[in-house]
């Protein structure tokens, strides 16, 4: 027998409200992680996102997600989603155009809000795309 665990990465609020879904936009540390990571590759000056705070690279990481609502590619429930009690948590992928950095979010739509969980630069599109606005 397998024991699984969960583990719930934490979430900060951005004080921003998604365009697609009217919820209060999170971000998770993984995403903060990646934005910083990424960024200090890629330029010679460390201090362009390495010395923000959580609340400013929040406010940039919420801002790219909130640009990417009209691009949303495939949507799908998450395995803590319970179809008997109704519980549905949807992961969202949204793709960004015209960007150098990540150009992938991937997202939980809850009650409460909507939780960007992390980014990537690629994405394997399945052959049939599931897209719909979940009702709250």
């Amino acid at each position: 027998m397998t024991d699984m665990m969960y583990k719930k990465a934490g979430m900060e609020d951005t004080g921003m409200t998604d365009p697609r879904t009217n919820l209060p936009i999170r971000v998770s540390t993984t995403a903060r992680i990646k934005y910083r990571k990424y960024f200090d590759e890629r330029f010679t000056h460390r201090d362009i996102l390495h010395d923000l705070g959580n609340r400013q690279l929040n406010e940039i990481i919420a801002q790219d997600f909130a640009v990417s609502s009209d691009n949303v590619l495939h949507m799908f429930l998450s395995r803590s989603s319970n179809i008997a009690s109704k519980k549905r948590e949807w992961i969202e992928i949204r793709q960004v155009s015209g960007r150098s950095a990540f150009n992938y979010f991937f997202s939980i739509i809850r009650h409460d809000g909507i939780d960007i969980i992390t980014t990537s630069t690629r994405y394997n599109r399945p052959r049939k795309p599931r897209v719909f606005v979940p009702q709250f």
